[in-house]
């Protein structure tokens, strides 16, 4: 079972982890990049395709550090491996304002910007949240991701776009990371706390863990939780189920959100009204990560998401659509599937692995999410070049999606649900 936290600790924890998610990459750098795209192509007379190149270098860096940050956390601590990822992180951030006009220094930064940001993850918040919560632990990873990165992905273009308008893109940079530093750095660093000292593993299964793996204590009182190594858990179809399923479908919906508006522009739909299903999108995202979380909390097998992920297949063949009412919920629906991706990946981890190399594993599907967000919107790229309009890409989602929906009917009961069952 999960350590008991007192009620004041609780709110200033669960205060720390979502202000992280706030502050982090996706909010901080890939959400605001669009605003600085025509300024950074201008100022270096570079190619506005060269320039977003440099999201592609974001998702990359991040898919390298996600499986690093995850060791880090399993040796030395997820306060000290998220920690130390700002301490890098933020520094880099404001050297963006410094760049020359070299194509390599360019990518590097952004390269090492993604790679220090894997570090602070909400990948990595989750985890302190999944080992500190147990009953309750779907609501409160749906509430630190969906609050933190939707009120990040909310503020932080705001932020940006107002200091960019009073001393241009150069300085904007250095000064959101201030803010961070500033507003954001002394709430995690008072508020994040790691779950009291680990327990040793069951002797039968000793050697099966690495001696510098962690071992959480039991998450359910007469039962004994499965903790599995990164190895044990690839040996698993349940792994790659997951890790395929969410990746597939995390990279077909960031490259339908990255190409919206010209989907959407190009059938007549006017700017104001593809920005307004965006934000449906968007926030139905973030409000849908607290309600799947509420749903997994009542629910014994991953499977339970199935009827959600396959929500995006829906949402798809309504974007199509020739009626904006039906668009727009169809960017609902999707929001409800991208929702329900970011928000079950941390707790069906957690559940079906256990914590004890859960900063290994989930860095690693991590790491094959951020991979398939930063070439999944490429390829839709080139097969717009090559046919001229995105239905081949639409069409290929669907397979995805309908694909993925049926391999999640396979996921089994929680072993430590089982277990219970069992009993």
């Amino acid at each position: 079972m999960s350590p008991a936290i007192p009620r004041r600790n609780e709110i200033g924890l669960m205060s720390a982890c979502t202000v992280g998610a706030m502050i982090g990459v996706t909010p901080v750098v890939m959400i605001t990049f669009g605003l600085f795209l025509a300024s950074i192509s201008d100022a270096f007379h570079w190619s506005r395709g060269f320039v977003s190149t440099a999201f592609l270098m974001l998702s990359l860096g991040m898919a390298a550090g996600s499986p690093i940050a995850g060791r880090l956390s399993d040796l030395h601590g997820t306060r000290r491996t998220i920690l130390a990822g700002f301490a890098v992180y933020v520094p880099a951030l404001a050297l963006v304002g410094l760049l020359p006009a070299n194509h390599f220094a360019f990518l590097a930064l952004f390269g090492a910007i993604g790679f220090a940001g894997a570090l602070p993850s909400t990948m990595m918040l989750a985890r302190v949240v999944a080992s500190w919560f147990d009953a309750r632990r779907g609501v409160m990873l749906g509430l630190m991701a969906g609050l933190g990165n939707g009120i990040g992905a909310s503020v932080m273009p705001a932020l940006a776009l107002w200091i960019m308008a009073h001393t241009g893109w150069r300085a904007t940079y250095p000064l959101l990371a201030l803010v961070i530093a500033v507003a954001a750095l002394p709430i995690i660093f008072i508020g994040l706390r790691d779950a009291p000292a680990p327990m040793a593993l069951p002797s039968v299964r000793a050697q099966e863990i690495p001696a510098d793996d962690i071992a959480f204590p039991p998450e359910a009182s007469g039962a004994p939780a499965r903790q599995d190594t990164l190895g044990s858990a690839a040996r698993q179809p349940v792994f790659w189920i997951i890790l395929l399923t969410i990746a597939a479908g995390a990279g077909c919906i960031t490259a339908l959100i990255a190409h919206l508006v010209p989907i959407l522009t190009t059938r007549g739909i006017p700017v104001p009204k593809a920005l307004l299903v965006m934000s449906v999108m968007t926030g139905t995202c973030a409000v849908w990560q607290v309600v799947i979380g509420h749903i997994m909390d009542r629910t014994r097998a991953g499977r339970a998401i199935t009827p959600f992920y396959l929500a995006a297949l829906a949402g798809i063949l309504l974007l199509q659509s020739q009626h904006f009412i039906a668009i727009v919920t169809g960017g609902f629906t999707v929001g409800v599937a991208m929702g329900t991706e970011f928000g079950a990946l941390p707790y069906v981890v957690s559940r079906y692995f256990g914590l004890a190399a859960y900063g290994r594993i989930a860095g690693v599907m991590y790491a094959a999410v951020m991979l398939a967000q930063g070439v999944t919107p490429v390829l839709m790229d080139l097969s717009y070049d090559h046919t001229g309009d995105y239905s081949w890409s639409l069409r290929a989602m669907t397979v995805i999606f309908a694909c993925g929906s049926l391999a999640l009917c396979a996921l089994p009961i929680y072993p430590e649900r089982a277990a219970i069952a069992a009993a």
